[in-house]
């Protein structure tokens, strides 16, 4: 990322947590295609210095994403690729093909229905799994 807009998001993180929030922050998990392989998460990460950030990473490639499947057990946000991520999106609608075309398990027109629902539903989701049933922390003072 540029420095600027490096130094935009530190100043956002900086004024909800004088508020007495914490900020949390969706980004790309996924490694750059540009040659650089940077992972935006990580990227931001590095150069936040002690600021508390919740980390939602995105990254909808199969694998490490299980596609459009919910299951008793989801995976972790670690299991992303982004180790200190606190929430995953595994699954976007419509899938994106150039992204998430090797996973099998959407439906025919290409995006996520929740179970038992059919595109005559026009109820798309997405899927996101966390570490905690907060993982916001919401209020810190």
């Amino acid at each position: 990322m540029l420095p600027e807009q490096k130094a935009y998001i530190y100043a956002w993180v900086d004024a909800i947590s004088a508020t007495g929030f914490r900020a949390g922050i969706y980004c790309s998990g996924m490694r750059s295609q540009d040659g650089e392989n940077v992972v935006t998460a990580d990227d931001i990460r590095q150069s936040a210095g002690s600021r508390a950030i919740t980390y939602w990473a995105v990254n909808d490639a199969c694998p490490p994403s299980p596609g459009c499947s919910l299951s008793q057990r989801p995976p972790s946000p670690a299991q992303s690729g982004v180790d200190f991520a606190e929430v995953w999106q595994f699954a976007q609608s419509p899938q994106r093909k150039d992204v998430a075309g090797r996973c099998a398990n959407y439906s025919r027109d290409g995006n996520c229905y929740p179970p038992g629902d059919s595109a005559d539903s026009k109820l798309h989701i997405d899927l996101n799994t966390a570490s905690s049933p907060d993982p916001s922390h919401g209020r810190t003072r």
